[in-house]
């Protein structure tokens, strides 16, 4: 039968849908036909709670009785460092992490890169991030390979309180940075005459009570256009922070202006200072009405006040930014070059790494899948509808060490509030002292 050129082009088109499917089953199913065998023990250790990846652990082990030698490892951001370090000294390290990109750079040296091409079975095509991931994940694609497997996204997002906007006649939040602080923030802002702050707008200008300072900050150099690091094929690191792609103007100088403007008592925006209590716990007290923090935080907000009326929305941008752009903490699990056991945590690393089990240890945390057509579905969850909508234009960057970056832009904060430098040499010297840490 001959067929016309509207039906051989459809057949064509369905051809290529199913090649595509084929080829991600292949890619990311973790291994087919019969379940892989893991001879000896695989120990994962990572910052991302435990009871996701325990629940996807149990599953597997339901398929697969082998998977019931894999045991993984919950530690804070805080002690993971001295504990892995510990570990790695007394050779009982562990054979994969599970971490954000916040510490990619400063566990560089430790992890194996996957190759991106090569006659080994174990290699990740550069494609394969462009074609099914979202942009955010490339962070883990550097000169020398891919770091890891990614495994969710963490948007920063704006939490409001509903009673508050709605008892000035809002019945929505702002969408931009200049609704915000020329229209909700007049109407919002409760101070008293010495303009003591009594109902702050929104937590910003100081470092050590905003309890995601270092994402608010970074989506604010983002939004406008900061060439934030960049990575050379030497494995080098060049901080752009200050440079803006394709426009002028300085984006860490406009960032910290903006953020440090709510934390003076001569400006209009005075909203936050450093004697208050962190900014989460004035949101849920109902001391604050707008408070930035990662879509993952929703149900820890809900139970830490039940009673209190929020909701969820995007991180506003700027007016006339062309370019939407939020924070977000991309999580990879990755293979260590300490593992003596490489067969059984590549086996492990496939298959958590895999649409199905990946996607499930990411909603488990409620965070965000990182498929590009399993975020395209949306979610109906009452935060997974807007964490989803922000996941594709949420990105990080290349921080040398999150710990070193945070006391390096709270001095930022400082010396700008305090009048010990001016605008300009306070973000000079952030890039400076961040190079330094390289």
């Amino acid at each position: 039968m001959k067929l016309r050129p509207f039906e051989l082009s459809l057949v064509i088109i369905f051809i290529a849908l199913f090649i595509g499917a084929l080829s991600l089953l292949a890619l990311f199913k973790g291994g087919g036909g019969e379940p892989a065998t893991i001879n000896a023990p695989v120990t994962i250790w990572g910052t991302m709670p435990a009871d996701g990846v325990n629940d996807a652990i149990r599953l597997l082990s339901e398929q697969d009785e082998s998977y019931r030698i894999v045991t993984y490892k919950y530690f804070s951001p805080e002690e993971f460092d001295n504990v892995f370090v510990n570990a790695l000294a007394d050779k009982t390290g562990p054979d994969l992490v599970l971490l954000s990109h916040e510490k990619l750079v400063e566990m560089r040296r430790r992890i194996q890169p996957i190759p991106y091409f090569g006659s080994a079975e174990f290699v990740f095509p550069r494609n394969n991030i462009n074609e099914f991931y979202l942009d955010g994940t490339k962070i883990f694609a550097l000169s020398d390979g891919m770091y890891g497997y990614p495994i969710a996204v963490d948007p920063l997002m704006m939490y409001w309180n509903k009673n508050t906007l709605s008892d000035v006649g809002y019945l929505e939040p702002p969408r931009t940075w200049e609704s915000l602080v020329n229209t909700y923030f007049p109407t919002l802002i409760q101070r008293d005459s010495d303009r003591t702050v009594r109902k702050s707008v929104v937590a910003m200008g100081e470092y050590s009570n905003v309890r995601n300072a270092f994402g608010v900050i970074s989506a604010l150099m983002m939004q406008n256009g900061s060439k934030l690091v960049f990575e050379d094929s030497k494995g080098f690191y060049s901080v752009q922070l200050q440079l803006s792609l394709g426009a002028s103007g300085d984006p860490l100088s406009t960032a910290a202006d903006f953020f440090t403007r709510f934390s003076k008592p001569n400006n209009t925006l005075y909203s936050w200072n450093r004697s208050f209590t962190e900014d989460r716990a004035r949101f849920t007290s109902e001391d604050l009405a707008l408070y930035f923090g990662y879509g993952s935080e929703g149900r820890q907000i809900e139970k830490i006040n039940p009673n209190l009326s929020f909701d969820i929305a995007e991180i506003p941008q700027n007016d006339t930014g062309a370019t939407r752009r939020t924070y977000g903490r991309f999580y990879a699990l990755s293979m260590l070059k300490s593992t003596d056991n490489i067969a059984g945590a590549t086996e492990v690393l496939k298959k958590l790494g895999s649409v199905e089990v990946a996607n499930q240890i990411a909603i488990y945390n409620n965070m965000v899948p990182v498929f590009r057509n399993y975020v395209t579905q949306g979610s109906n969850d009452i935060f997974g509808r807007k964490t989803y909508q922000s996941a594709v234009y949420t990105f990080g960057w290349l921080n040398p060490d999150l710990e070193a970056t945070n006391q390096i832009f709270t001095t930022m904060t400082k010396d700008i509030n305090e009048n010990r430098r001016d605008l300009s040499s306070a973000v000079t010297d952030v890039s400076g002292r961040l190079t330094e840490k390289y």
